[in-house]
């Protein structure tokens, strides 16, 4: 197995090494605003419906 600096999260996976890849990978999320997308991924629907576009956003 060919690595670089950290564990792949393929490699993790198929190693079953996923302590150690979290370990070398830290959560730096918002765990809200992540629970959020995930919920709206899910539910299919957009997100007017959803009511979520509260936060600002960019025109870029």
């Amino acid at each position: 197995m060919s690595r670089g600096k950290h564990l792949s999260l393929e490699e993790a996976r198929k190693e079953g090494l996923l302590d150690q890849f979290a370990q070398e990978h830290p959560n730096e999320a918002n765990a809200d605003l992540f629970e959020r997308l995930m919920k709206a991924m899910a539910s299919g629907k957009t997100p007017e419906e959803l009511g979520t576009s509260d936060g600002p956003v960019s025109e870029d």
